[in-house]
C-alpha cells in the first residue's frame, strides 16, 4: 500500500498508534503480548488501531507484528512533533487570540461581548482545554 502524507498524519494522530509503534520498535510482539503491553482490554480496539497502521507495521513470518522502515520514520517524526511542541504553541495562540478577542470586544460593543463574544469564547477555551490537556494530553511544561 503506498501511503501518502495524509495517510501518514492520520495513522499516527492517536496516541495508542504511537504507543504501539514505540512497543514495535524495541521487538516483534504477537497480538496478545501487544495488547498485554498496552494494557488495552479490547481485542476489537486494538485491532481497529493496528489496521489504522497499516504500511507501518507488518506481520512477520513468525506471526509477530513488526515495525516497518515506514514506520520507524513516522516514529521519528513524532519524535520531532513533540520536541518542537506545536500543541502547546497552539494553545498557548488560542488563548491570547480569545484575550484579544474579548479586550476588543469590551471596547467595541460591551453588549455584543456580554452576550455573545464572552460566552463563546468561554465555552471554546474550556473545550479546547480539555481537548489539549485531557485528550491529547499535552502538558504546557516538558
Amino acid at each position: 500500500m503506498k501511503m501518502g502524507s495524509t495517510d501518514l498524519f492520520e495513522a499516527i494522530s492517536h496516541h495508542l498508534r504511537v504507543e504501539i509503534l514505540k512497543a514495535l520498535a524495541e521487538k516483534p510482539m504477537r497480538f496478545a503480548n501487544l495488547k498485554r503491553r498496552l494494557r488495552i482490554n479490547s481485542s476489537g480496539h486494538l485491532d481497529f488501531h493496528l489496521k489504522k497502521l497499516d504500511g507501518l507495521i507488518t506481520l512477520d513470518e513468525n506471526g509477530n507484528y513488526a515495525i516497518t522502515e515506514k514506520g520507524y520514520s513516522a516514529l521519528q517524526a513524532t519524535d520531532v512533533l513533540s520536541k518542537y511542541g506545536w500543541q502547546r504553541r497552539a494553545y498557548i495562540i488560542n488563548l491570547i487570540a480569545c484575550i484579544a478577542m474579548n479586550a476588543l470586544g469590551v471596547y467595541a460593543h460591551f453588549q455584543t461581548w456580554l452576550y455573545i463574544i464572552l460566552p463563546a469564547s468561554l465555552a471554546w477555551m474550556v473545550f479546547y482545554s480539555y481537548w489539549t490537556f485531557v485528550k491529547r494530553r499535552v502538558r504546557l511544561r516538558k
